[in-house]
């Protein structure tokens, strides 16, 4: 579903976030970067290598990440309303609170990260893989979801409402207390266990 972005190394520079409302970095190893409650007008980054760097609570009106790699860093809380993310891989980076409203993610792998209470409202997400992230309380309420799958996933709490749902499936996921509407779930796919558990959440009875 998810392919790795392909990104020249051997041209890639050791690089570090400088200061001002527009910063554009392309072929750029980046690694211990702080913009902690920086405000920017735009962020873009293409090619780019992102290890160890903190976005924690940053304002960012427009975020293009494309081609890249997000590894080991920190956007909790951060606002990244109609972010573009495209053929990108998000390996062990923390996204709790984070805001993706109307965001737009297209071949995006987030493995091994955390997105409790993230929200993706009315976003639209295409050939993503969430794989063995924390997603508690995460928030997809009127979001376009296509073939998108959660793997290995704890969805506790999470909310699909009012949203269109095509091709996604829950392998191994968490589904406890998860929010859905009927209309949402015609293109889902879910194990037996899952089924019986959502049959539960619609009001639907079971007889053998």
């Amino acid at each position: 579903m998810v392919t790795k972005p392909r990104m020249r190394r051997e041209t890639l520079a050791h690089a570090t976030f400088p200061a001002g409302k527009d910063i554009s970095l392309e072929e750029a190893i980046v690694i211990g970067g702080n913009m902690k409650d920086g405000k920017l007008e735009r962020l873009s980054l293409e090619k780019c290598a992102i290890e160890r760097c903190s976005f924690e609570g940053a304002s960012i009106a427009e975020t293009d990440v494309l081609d890249s790699v997000i590894e080991r860093s920190d956007f909790t809380a951060a606002k990244l309303y109609e972010a573009r993310m495209e053929r990108v891989i998000a390996k062990g980076t923390r996204f709790q609170g984070t805001t993706l409203a109307e965001a737009t993610l297209a071949n995006v792998h987030f493995a091994s990260s955390k997105l409790d209470g993230a929200n993706f409202r009315y976003a639209k997400l295409s050939e993503v893989l969430f794989e063995k992230c924390e997603m508690g309380e995460s928030d997809f309420l009127g979001a376009t979801l296509e073939n998108v799958e959660f793997r290995n996933c704890t969805l506790k709490g999470a909310q699909f409402l009012s949203g269109k749902l095509d091709g996604v499936r829950f392998p191994g996921s968490d589904l406890e207390d998860i929010k859905m509407d009927k209309a949402s779930v015609e293109n889902v796919t879910v194990s037996t266990a899952q089924a019986l558990y959502l049959s539960g959440v619609f009001g639907l009875s079971i007889e053998e």
